[in-house]
């Protein structure tokens, strides 16, 4: 398959030969990794790029993702990183209008001709030693507004929504040497028009890129429930675990307290898919007040009883209701203090590191604020860890707005039902149903 630039400004493709999206829980080949937090089966991307920038798409640089055309001309720029804060195109802040509006005249689903920021990167590396004679895939977790992707020379895929992740495979493409990847990212595309949010707007690789591979024995998807019975002296932890293909495997599943002692240990077997509830006696309840968190630890390993993976995950017992128009977190009301937080650094833009969140985090908590919506998009998977770590409650956003397409007439007028999006254009459907599973998959 070759890539098609009229892909940019379809509203019907967003996404080709991107993988399914998934729950974005950390597995590790050992104990000891899991411990010093470093995964084997991960291997970072970040830093310096080859980078070529052009005011358009028509003026890139054409066949740059060839093997044989040279980047010695190109510059370098950082990877996590907008190019608008590394000299290239500038920020532009807007609130209910396109940033290209009174510039270009275009209709929904249309790009600019004329000014669409367009960047080319390059990074060459080697197949990591642990990696080798194994499937390799690749993880951008995000990139404003679209990119195509291309890996010694050939196409591997394309993908929008700047704000959650997108991942590929790259195995059929790759060298054991000196890979050529090559990405070109586009600051406005047809998606643009369903990220109209008030904000700053930026483009290029803002968030970490890293390789991974999967273990042959693998947990795809995870998901934890807590369910409570008999006034929350119980609860029924409900895990479903999807394999990444059919195969037996033995899993040996505990969950620790945070003094690091076993509330529960079992040992289940299954070959695809399967849903396990386990009862917990008077668990700890996790809030706002008070984030007590347990440590689940599930052992994957084959019939034999080898280990392949471990997978580490978080678990707050809590329950979320609404009652009556009231919300209520373990049977009591919430009184929120909540703020609108935008994903933002002085110095990175929205390119935040760890650092920042818990700076950001800590200095709420010591203003008594409980609660965070994240306008307007979904944030870094690492800062729902931390909201968890921290203790507040996180309502999340998928990354929609079309503001500017209605905002500017008024409503119900004949000029809103015939520009709006999505309006109930069938056109935009798929990417619309595509942004609310990645949120919540993810």
């Amino acid at each position: 398959m070759e890539f098609n630039q009229s892909w940019i400004k379809d509203p019907t493709v967003y996404e080709v030969n991107r993988l399914r999206a998934h729950s974005s829980h950390a597995y590790y080949a050992q104990m000891e990794e899991m411990e010093r937090q470093e995964s084997s089966f991960m291997y970072s991307l970040n830093g310096m790029w080859k980078f070529s920038y052009a005011k358009n798409i028509d003026l890139a640089m054409k066949k740059f993702e060839a093997l044989d055309v040279s980047c010695d001309g190109f510059d370098d720029i950082k990877v996590p990183g907008h190019i608008q804060l590394q000299g290239y195109d500038k920020p532009i802040y807007v609130n209910q209008m396109y940033p290209w509006d009174g510039s270009e005249d275009i209709q929904p689903g249309e790009i600019c001709q004329n000014f669409n920021p367009t960047g080319s990167y390059v990074r060459f590396f080697d197949v990591p030693e642990q990696m080798k004679d194994q499937p390799l895939y690749i993880s951008f977790q995000g990139v404003e507004s679209a990119f195509a992707l291309w890996l010694n020379g050939q196409f591997v895929g394309y993908s929008e929504d700047s704000f959650t992740p997108s991942e590929f495979e790259l195995t059929p493409y790759l060298k054991e040497k000196d890979n050529k990847l090559a990405v070109q990212v586009y600051k406005f595309s047809g998606g643009s028009w369903l990220e109209d949010q008030d904000f700053w707007r930026f483009s290029g690789i803002f968030r970490d890129v890293y390789l991974f591979v999967k273990p042959q024995y693998h947990i795809e998807d995870l998901r934890v429930k807590t369910k409570f019975i008999e006034n929350y002296e119980k609860s029924f932890l409900e895990l479903k675990i999807l394999l990444d293909q059919e195969i037996t495997t033995k899993l040996s599943i505990t969950l620790l307290d945070r003094e690091n002692e076993v509330v529960l240990q079992e040992e289940k077997l299954l070959t695809k898919e399967a849903l396990f509830n386990f009862m917990i006696e008077k668990p700890h309840l996790w809030s706002s007040e008070d984030p007590y968190l347990y440590t689940l630890l599930i052992e994957v390993k084959d019939e034999l009883g080898q280990l392949y993976e471990v997978v580490c995950q978080k678990v707050g017992f809590r329950e979320f209701k609404l009652e009556d128009g009231i919300m209520k977190i373990n049977g009591k009301r919430i009184i929120f203090y909540g703020v609108n937080r935008h994903e933002f650094s002085c110095f990175d833009g929205r390119s935040l590191k760890k650092e920042d969140m818990i700076k950001d985090l800590k200095n709420m908590k010591r203003h008594n604020i409980n609660a965070i919506r994240t306008s307007h998009y979904p944030n870094q998977s690492i800062f729902y860890d931390l909201c968890d770590e921290y203790g507040f409650y996180v309502i999340d956003e998928t990354n929609l707005e079309t503001h500017g397409t209605w905002s500017a007439v008024g409503y119900d007028t004949p000029t809103i039902m015939k520009n709006a999006v999505p309006n109930d254009r069938e056109e935009w459907l798929g990417a619309l149903k595509d942004r609310v599973t990645s949120l919540y998959q993810r």
